[in-house]
C-alpha cells in the first residue's frame, strides 16, 4: 500500500539518483525540483546539505551554459531573431539591466518566473563583466537555494502536521504549490508596474 513512509524509504534507497535529478532539474527548470528536494529532506529521505550542494552544482552549470550561449550568439549570430526576442523580453521586465546588471541578474532568478534563462543569455550577449556576473550569480544562487529548500521543508512540515494520509499530504502540497506560483505572479506584476512607473518618470 502506498504511504508516506513507503515514498520516504524509496527515495532514501535511491538518494544518489535523487541528487542527480536535483542537479539536472535545476538546469532545466529549477524551483519545483528544489522545493521537492526540500520536502524529501524534511521527510528524511535525503541529506539537506547534499541537496543544497546538488542545487548549487546544477545552478552553476546553468549559469555558465546560459552566459556562454549568449556570448556565442553575440559573436556569431548577433541578428538572430531569438536574441531580438530575448532582448525585448529582458528589457520589458528588467529595463535597468545594463545600468544595474548585478541587481537585475539577482532579481531575475527570484521574482520573475520564466525570465531567468533569458537573463542569463542576455548577460552573455551584452558581455556583462564576468566579475559582476559571477558575484550576482553566486549571491542569488546561494540565497535562492536556501529559500527554495526552506519552502519545501515548510510545505512538508505543515502538510504532515495536518495529515499523514498520503493523498491528503500530496493534496496539501499541491495547494501550497498553486499558492506559491500565484504569489510569484503577483510579485512579478507589481515589479512590472513599478518598473513601468520608473521608465515613465
Amino acid at each position: 500500500m502506498l504511504s508516506i513512509e513507503y515514498i520516504k524509504n524509496f527515495a532514501e534507497i535511491h538518494a544518489n539518483i535523487v541528487y542527480l535529478l536535483i542537479a539536472l532539474g535545476v538546469i532545466v527548470e529549477g524551483e519545483i525540483m528544489v522545493i521537492i528536494a526540500g520536502i524529501f529532506a524534511h521527510l528524511g529521505s535525503i541529506n539537506i546539505y547534499f541537496a543544497f550542494l546538488a542545487t548549487i552544482l546544477g545552478g552553476g552549470v546553468k549559469s555558465v551554459v546560459g552566459y556562454s550561449i549568449g556570448y556565442y550568439l553575440q559573436k556569431h549570430h548577433s541578428r538572430n531573431s531569438f536574441l531580438i526576442r530575448t532582448e525585448r523580453r529582458v528589457n520589458y521586465f528588467l529595463p535597468h539591466f545594463l545600468k544595474k546588471p548585478f541587481i537585475s541578474i539577482f532579481l531575475s532568478r527570484f521574482l520573475i518566473f520564466g525570465i531567468y534563462w533569458f537573463a542569463l543569455v542576455y548577460a552573455g550577449y551584452k558581455k556583462i563583466k564576468l566579475k559582476t556576473f559571477i558575484k550576482a550569480e553566486a549571491f542569488s544562487l546561494v540565497s535562492w537555494a536556501i529559500a527554495m529548500l526552506s519552502i519545501g521543508f515548510f510545505f512538508s512540515l505543515t502538510a504532515l502536521s495536518i495529515s499523514r494520509d498520503v493523498r491528503k499530504f500530496f493534496g496539501i502540497i499541491l495547494v501550497f504549490f498553486i499558492i506559491f506560483f500565484i504569489l510569484e505572479k503577483i510579485i512579478a506584476f507589481i515589479i512590472e508596474l513599478f518598473e513601468s512607473d520608473e521608465i515613465e518618470k
